[in-house]
Order: structure tokens, then C-alpha cells, then sequence
């Protein structure tokens, strides 16, 4: 580790690269950050092929969490800024804490190595060097998922994956099917009915659906100023999903499944939009497809529609294209991370950014980006606070909430946010130990 010079490489330039570097860059750290666009961004540069914004796109998490406590959002934003308000935030936050002076554009990272006791980084615009820390925050949403098994025979109309989709105007005068019941679907499903000739909505389960505010203010914060007023978790769900009820968001008042999980056993969907459109009859619900025939779509329940375009909002895999898969340690289907973000079988790499969670981006940015520093400082200074943390990342087996969700793809990186923050911070201080490590006795 002493040959090589102390600097962090950070791969991508979205939302948590930016928090990373903020935080090294404040602590003292070199830091190189390679994005493989021509600015910041991330998912929210929707004019990138990493955009993943939308014409009507809203955020669902409200300004309130979602902006860095010490970096407020303008304060003309709305509760819910658009995309393009997202973006602008995102870059006048990397401008303010100096990040595009540590940033390599157009650089995308094409191969990333093992080299000694570090990391051999090359990438498209010709960097070729070797780190002892890489920070990777390529991002959640990279190579779009389809159903597996895929549905039986075949569909003859257009095919769309949620990644691709811009605007509306792409569904004009379409029968469209949207398939998925995640926040993506939902508000696609909603936006479609715009210009499209039909829409039909194709979900597997039961969902939660969430209006986004009551009361008159943002709804996470509304839950959030619930407080201690019942005795337990299950009373204040119980009352929580009363509100909800009483305020016309019980998918059983429309005719869906009810949910076959508890209130907080999934990723919410934050809509206030759906059911009401459902009740108007601009969407029709449909359970699981049972295959395709032409332009015929059966369904599980025996009902037949024909439909021109098929969209399909099923979520994303994990992708490292520039890292040999076999170097990780791989728990189902994404990398088993101790605390969604360090390999229990290398030291020298995170992953940030890799978790889904019910609150905002500022909820857990500057957590995340201290803990990186910390760790950086004790890997750089072969502390006993670093010794400590190995230790405890192949011994520890913190609640993080995992055992609570629903048994599905994504909710493998589904975490309590305030009981993963909280860990986070423990391991932080234990990380902030600065005294040398502790030699091993020799055996005798």
C-alpha cells in the first residue's frame, strides 16, 4: 500500500459519486472521479444514454429529504421538484464543493484490475492508473431486466424497455401495456393515457399505493411527524394505512389484490395519480400475462386484449462491465456487500449507491460519504480502527431489515434506511480509530 500514492478513484458521476468525492475532497483526500458522459448527473442527465429522466418525470421523494441538510434546494422548488430542477441541484452541488475540478468527462472505465494492492484503471479517454481505493457508484439502474422465464410465445407488436422511454408522444394513438408495479409503471401507466389509444396495466401482486401528501404536506414527512404518537411499529402502520383508506388509496376499493405483505414489507409507491385514473376507467388493471399470440396478450385470468406496444418498467441488473464478475463474492443475483456497499472478500473496493430505500437522496448522502472518507483514511493509514472494521465485515451480520421484504429481485438491495445509516455510523467511529494496528503474534 506505501508504493502507491494515497488517492481515490470514483467511478460515476451521479447523484452519490458526487456525495463521495464531496466529503474526500473536504477530508483531504486526493480524488479522481471518472464519468463516462460530458457532465453530472447520472440517471437525471436525461439527454445521456445513463438518463433515465422523462418529459413529466417528477421525483417521489420529497425536497425536504431530498436535499443535503447543509445544501437546501432552491427555495423556489416545488415539494416535488421535476427532473430537470433535480439535475440543475445535482451539478450546482458539485460546482459548489469543487468536484468537476477532480472530474475526468467522456472517460467511461473500461477495464478495472487487481495490481498489487490496488486497482489498474483504463478507460475510453485513455487514463491508464493504478489506485489503492476505488470507490464504484455506476449506479442501480444499468441494464434493463426483463421477465424471467420470459412469457410464453411471441408478441408481434413493439417492444419497449422503461429505460428508453422520453416522452408520451412515443405511445401516440398506441394500445399500450405496461407491465410492472413499481413507481416507474405507475407513473407511466398515468402519463401513457395522455396520447395513447388505450392503456392497460399489468401488475403480479398486491401494492401499497401512497398519495404524495396529506394532511397538506409531503406524506414521508407527514409519517415522519407521527414520532412516538403510538405504542408500537404495527399501531402506527395500522393508522397509517387507515389515513390512506379514508383518503381513497386502498387498491381493494378499485378492484386490485390486496396486499399479502405488511405496509412497510415493500418499496412504497408514491402515486396519487393511479387509482384515480383506474376509477375513471383512462387505465385498466390486469393481473400476470400468461403469454403472447400476434398482438393478442392473455392473461392469467383468462381475459384476451390487443395491444400495439408492450412496456416494460421490470427493473434493472447490477453491471460492472468493467470488472471480472468472478472477483466478487455474489449472494443471489447482486454481490454480497456488508452493509449494501463493501465485499467481504476485498479491501481495497465499495460500492456506494447500491441500495433501495424509503427516503430521500439527503437522508443518506453525507452518512455514506463520510463513512467512505473514514475508511480511506484508515486503509491509507493501516489503523486499528480499519483492522477492527475487517473483522467485523466477515464476522457481523447487522439488521439492515433484509429479512422483512418481500421475496423479489429488487428487494435483495431493499434496506431499512434509518437502521442502515445508523450501522453505517457505528462502523464509521469504528473506522475513526486512528491508532496503529495491532501486530499479530508471531506463532510459536
Amino acid at each position: 500500500m506505501s508504493s502507491l500514492p494515497q488517492k481515490v478513484a470514483i467511478i460515476g458521476g451521479g447523484p452519490t459519486g458526487i456525495g463521495v468525492a464531496r466529503e474526500l475532497i473536504e477530508g483531504g483526500i486526493t480524488v479522481d472521479l471518472y464519468e463516462a458522459e460530458s457532465d453530472f448527473g447520472g440517471v437525471w442527465n436525461g439527454d445521456a444514454p445513463c438518463g433515465r429522466a422523462y418529459e413529466s418525470l417528477h421525483l417521489i421523494s420529497p425536497k425536504f429529504n431530498t436535499q443535503v441538510p447543509d445544501f437546501p434546494m432552491p427555495e423556489d422548488y416545488p415539494a416535488y421538484p421535476n427532473h430537470r430542477q433535480m439535475l440543475a441541484y445535482i451539478r450546482s452541488y458539485a460546482k459548489a464543493f469543487g468536484v468537476y475540478e477532480r472530474a475526468h468527462f467522456n472517460a467511461g472505465v473500461e477495464t478495472l484490475t487487481p495490481e498489487g494492492d490496488g486497482w489498474r484503471l483504463k478507460t475510453s479517454a485513455g487514463d491508464n492508473e493504478v489506485y489503492p481505493l476505488v470507490i464504484v457508484c455506476n449506479g442501480l439502474q444499468r441494464v434493463p431486466r426483463y421477465p424471467e422465464p420470459p412469457y410464453p410465445g411471441k408478441f408481434d407488436g413493439e417492444v419497449m424497455h422503461v429505460r428508453d422511454y422520453k416522452s408520451a408522444e412515443q405511445l401516440k394513438g398506441k394500445r399500450v401495456l405496461v407491465v410492472g408495479g413499481g413507481n416507474s409503471g405507475c407513473d407511466i401507466a398515468v402519463d401513457a393515457i395522455r396520447t395513447a389509444a388505450s392503456v392497460l396495466h399489468s401488475t403480479r401482486r398486491g401494492y401499497y399505493y401512497q398519495p404524495k401528501f396529506i394532511d397538506g404536506k409531503p406524506t414521508p414527512q407527514w409519517m415522519m411527524e407521527l414520532g412516538n404518537k403510538f405504542a408500537t411499529k404495527e399501531e402506527t402502520l395500522a393508522y397509517i394505512e387507515e389515513v390512506f383508506r379514508l383518503a381513497g388509496y386502498d387498491g381493494a376499493d378499485y378492484g386490485l389484490p390486496r396486499p399479502d405483505y405488511p405496509l412497510d414489507g415493500a418499496h412504497p409507491v408514491m402515486n396519487s395519480l393511479l387509482l384515480y385514473h383506474i376509477g375513471h376507467g383512462d387505465i385498466t388493471p390486469k393481473g400476470d400475462i400468461a403469454g403472447f399470440e400476434g398482438k393478442t396478450v392473455r392473461f392469467k385470468d383468462g381475459s384476451t386484449a390487443e395491444v400495439d406496444l408492450v412496456l416494460y418498467a421490470t427493473g434493472y441488473s447490477r453491471d460492472f462491465p468493467f470488472l471480472d464478475r468472478t472477483l466478487l463474492e455474489w449472494k443471489g443475483d447482486i454481490p454480497d456487500l456488508f452493509l449494501h456497499s463493501t465485499p467481504r472478500n476485498l479491501d481495497n473496493i465499495l460500492f456506494m449507491g447500491f441500495i433501495n430505500a424509503a427516503g430521500g437522496l439527503g437522508d443518506g448522502l453525507k452518512t455514506q460519504g463520510l463513512f467512505v472518507l473514514n475508511y480511506a483514511r484508515a486503509l491509507f493509514g493501516k489503523t486499528r480502527g480499519l483492522q477492527r472494521f475487517l473483522a467485523a465485515k466477515k464476522a457481523d451480520t447487522p439488521d439492515l431489515g433484509q429479512t422483512y421484504f418481500i421475496d423479489s429481485y429488487r428487494h435483495q438491495w431493499e434496506a431499512d434506511l434509518w437502521k442502515l445509516l445508523g450501522h453505517m455510523r457505528r462502523y464509521r467511529d469504528m473506522l475513526a480509530d486512528t491508532a496503529p494496528a495491532q501486530q499479530e503474534e508471531p506463532a510459536e
